[in-house]
């Protein structure tokens, strides 16, 4: 192989200006080089050899270079096929002042080279790319993860400190008006840091014009929150609040009339409702007028800013509009979504551990404890999530808090179906196919979790969920229905198929035998859509014991959280669960806080739709010359023909069309009902609703022939089309279904049958509601002494519960905080319910007076205990 001095310094020329080489490499490179450099010039002296000029193409290719030796690129398009030779006298050379480094100018020269030395020269390059290499090994993910494992290491870490600061600013002390350094401090506002205190007197002075701060005052020994509308003033030696006229910030005049300024006064004008990012404002309109000429000035709508931007679901949403919102009023700088998430989630997850430490219960229901009379058990397939690749597993901060664990959960299943062999297929109403729930399922191909099964009280309260990865399979409400055995009543909207398979487990597996002590029912809308003696045999109204209970409420969380859906498909594992916790537990939270007014419009309702619904059965009893005997016979024939199989005598095709009939119509009434309920797609439910539309021409063109081939029992196909277009409020009995004891026909029994069940459903009610709302009293009353004992062993235990003075001082103050707060549940829900339970003969007992007087002897006294835990906190 043959090397020139060209070659020679274009090696060197390329090396040394490679990135990362070190100017001690250059100087050894350099001294290498002239030393082969006076070894080829003595060998020149003594050997002459002519060398024919060589007219192949030479092997060396000039880069073009920056001023800092990096390579240019440039990406030059030629067209196809017009790509030619390039000869040697085509490659541009350099000038021989350039490349000669001594005095040689023959640039041309070449010299026949050792293997020695250029294995040499091989080896020094090959090393230096070796130390580049080692250089840049490590690979991005790598080093990701690992940044990641640290981040997540060093939150874990800081998160007993973040709940002790937490509780820390919640501690109340003794503080100087940071305005006037002479008053006492009763007022703190945050939006005026770093002179955050007020007196009551510098407060109406300076937030007279601030109404948009956010305020709290600490006149009850804990911070509470006070609206622009509310002050604090001094009187008969202790604080009080009361209310004062806020105005509307707006731009003044400088002048309304020609007299002076000095006699314009303002006043309160009409009242106006001022929305932000901070919520709502209740202030009113300033109204400028003039004392000599009385001439007014108010502010316009044109005059007032008026925002339409709102947040969306999405963090990348909420996060673009507060970047808007920043570079709207002159700063700069954005918000990085990932770490807002972050942060986001610690401070919910320490506030989920603060009332914890509280007391509270997010995922118990007040009115249901601890008799529940019944929990209904449903999946939402809209809650899927995407499977997602190369993405890093962080562990949920509420990982089984809400959402069971799915090591829990996969365990309990390959134990159900290692007892039991499973059977394949859908699950059957009677000859129709429900696909809503069954023995097995596959798994889908894109998606991990493909939704979440959840139970929901008879009062919309979420109380547990799980994550499905197959489909609604049986063994999933099961596992529910294990953490909920102790209710009444499960309802479903499969009952006519889960029981058989449930028994069939309980045989196999001994401590799933509880399990069958439990009643089970349909949900009521959903027995509409089953064959009509199921419906008879397993539907809530016909329950005994069940109340009004209608077994829907799942349907009603469904349709807030699949609001989640929209984003929660994209999220990775951990964060869509705990996403889906923080919903849940918000949800909990306002049902929490309304649970005595619906409780008592529900008794209101009640006790009225009692009265009408009697009154109508008693003239359909009139009606039909029923008498209060015959009634209850009807209802032991109804009950009777729910119970036995098919009367009819029909065989051969005849008896296949009516089968094929019945599958249709109940098929049909089932994609209409989970039309929506199950697909979140327009061409999903597309593709549904053209099934339905050829399932009711195939069911149309079958009832054309069974009149054709039946002798005696005819169907008028519009009767049935309008039966399909009744949104499934009525029952269909099939001729070939009624049996005719005597001059009344088995539909009109079951009209009056259900009329009777529905008077005594509601008879049930009364007394449900009585014992819920006693349940929700006692309740409240069991947390004030949960409260008040948390209150003496964190006075006592303060060094043994992990908490800094400040921590522990900050949650005895939240914890007579929400003391105080219970109390004044416990009002509200006493007269609440007197209200709506009226003078009446009910069950009220002497007791409940008591307790009642109780309340209010402990809200009374509130003001002693606060003195009393002032002093314990002050020995702190």
């Amino acid at each position: 192989m043959l090397y020139n001095e060209t070659t020679l310094f274009i090696f060197y020329t390329r090396m040394s200006t490679e990135k990362n080489t070190s100017q001690e490499f250059a100087v050894l490179l350099g001294d290498e080089f002239l030393e082969e450099i006076q070894k080829r010039k003595s060998k020149e002296s003594q050997v002459v050899v002519t060398q024919k000029r060589v007219h192949e193409r030479p092997t060396v290719t000039w880069w073009k270079r920056d001023q800092d030796g990096q390579r240019i690129y440039t990406n030059k398009r030629r067209k196809c096929g017009s790509r030619k030779k390039v000869s040697s006298a085509d490659v541009s050379t350099p000038s021989s002042s350039f490349l000669t480094p001594g005095p040689c100018s023959s640039i041309r020269t070449t010299y026949q080279d050792s293997d020695f030395d250029i294995q040499r020269l091989e080896d020094i390059l090959q090393e230096s790319l070796d130390v580049q290499d080692r250089d840049d090994q490590q690979p991005s993910f790598s080093s990701w993860s690992h940044r990641r494992v640290g981040v997540t290491q060093r939150w874990q870490q800081a998160r007993p400190q973040n709940l002790d600061n937490l509780l820390a600013a919640e501690c109340v002390s003794k503080m100087t008006c940071n305005h006037c350094g002479s008053g006492e401090a009763v007022i703190r506002c945050r939006e005026c840091m770093p002179l955050e205190w007020f007196c009551a007197d510098c407060d109406g002075l300076i937030h007279k014009h601030q109404v948009m701060h956010n305020r709290q005052n600490i006149v009850n020994g804990f911070y509470q929150s006070m609206a622009p509308t509310q002050r604090v003033i001094f009187d008969n030696g202790k604080y009080s609040i009361c209310e004062q006229v806020c105005f509307l910030p707006t731009a003044f005049p400088q002048r309304i009339c020609s007299c002076d300024p000095v006699d314009v006064a303002v006043s309160a004008g009409r009242s106006i409702i001022l929305v932000c990012i901070n919520g709502r404002y209740d202030l009113h309109v300033p109204v400028l007028t003039c004392n000599h000429c009385n001439k007014q000035w108010a502010p316009e709508v044109k005059g007032l800013s008026m925002k339409t931007t709102a947040p969306g679901m999405s963090r990348q949403a909420f996060t673009a509009m507060l970047d808007q919102r920043t570079k709207y009023y002159g700063r700069i700088g954005k918000v990085n979504p990932d770490a807002f998430q972050m942060s986001f989630l610690q401070f919910a997850y320490c506030k989920f551990e603060e009332s914890q430490q509280l007391g509270m219960e997010r995922f118990v229901c007040p009115a249901c404890a601890p008799e529940m009379v019944a929990v209904a058990v449903d999946g939402n397939k809209k809650l899927y999530r995407f499977q997602k690749t190369n993405q890093a597993e962080e562990p949920a901060f509420f990982d089984g808090v809400f959402l069971a664990k799915d090591s829990e959960v996969a365990s309990f299943v390959e134990e159900v179906r290692g007892a039991v062999k499973s059977t394949a297929g859908k699950a059957m109403c009677g000859d129709s196919h429900w696909t809503a729930a069954r023995e097995t399922s596959r798994q889908a191909n894109k998606l991990d979790e493909e939704g979440v099964e959840i139970a929901v009280c008879r009062h919309g309260f979420l109380l547990k969920g799980l994550n499905m990865y197959r489909g609604e399979i049986f063994a999933y409400p099961m596992y529910l229905q294990k953490e909920f055995q102790s209710a009444t009543f499960l309802a479903m909207d499969v009952t006519c198929r889960y029981l058989p398979y449930l028994e069939k487990v309980a045989d196999v597996l001994d401590h799933l035998h509880p399990l069958q002590e439990m009643k089970h029912c349909l949900s009521v809308m959903h027995a509409k859509a089953h064959n009509t003696k199921c419906e008879i045999l397993w539907s809530a109204r016909n329950q005994e014991g069940a109340g009004t209970t209608l077994g829907e409420e799942v349907e009603q969380v469904n349709s807030f959280l699949s609001r989640c859906a929209l984003t929660t498909k994209y999220m990775t594992k951990s964060v869509r669960t705990d996403m889906l916790t923080v919903h849940a537990m918000g949800w909990n939270e306002r049902k929490k806080d309304t649970l005595h007014m619906a409780l008592s419009t529900r008794f209101k309702k009640t006790v009225e739709q009692t009265l009408e619904v009697t009154e109508g059965l008693k003239k359909m009893q009139d009606q039909f010359l029923c008498s209060d005997d015959m009634l209850e016979q009807w209802v032991v024939d109804v009950k009777q023909w729910a119970s036995s199989g098919s009367t009819s005598v029909s065989t051969g095709d005849v008896r296949g069309l009516q089968i094929s009939i019945e599958d249709l119509f109940v098929g049909i009434r089932h994609m209409k009902h989970y039309l929506y309920r199950q697909n979140d797609r327009n061409k999903t439910r597309q593709r549904v609703t053209q099934k339905i539309a050829k399932q009711k021409k195939r069911l149309l063109d079958n009832i054309q022939k069974y009149n054709q081939v039946s002798d005696h029992d005819t169907l008028d196909a519009a009767a049935v089309v309008q039966k399909l277009a009744n949104n499934i409020a009525e029952s269909m009995i099939w001729p070939w279904q009624e049996h005719n004891t005597g001059t009344v026909d088995i539909l009109t029994k079951k009209k009056v049958y259900d009329q009777k069940m529905l008077v005594s459903r509601l008879e049930e009610e009364k007394q449900i509601l009585f014992k819920e709302m006693m349940q929700h009293c006692m309740y409240l009353k069991d947390s004030v002494n949960t409260v008040q004992s948390l209150i003496a062993s964190t006075q006592s235990e303060r060094s043994l519960n992990g908490l800094s003075e400040e921590g522990s001082k900050g949650l005895i103050c939240l914890l007579k905080k929400r003391r105080k707060e219970l109390r004044q549940k416990q009002q509200t829900v006493a007269m609440s319910y007197r209200a709506a339970i009226g003078p009446g003969p009910w069950l009220v007992e002497e007791e409940e007076a008591d307790e009642q007087m109780d309340w209010q002897h402990d809200s009374s006294s509130d003001d002693g205990d606060d003195d009393d835990d002032d002093e314990d906190l002050a020995s702190l």
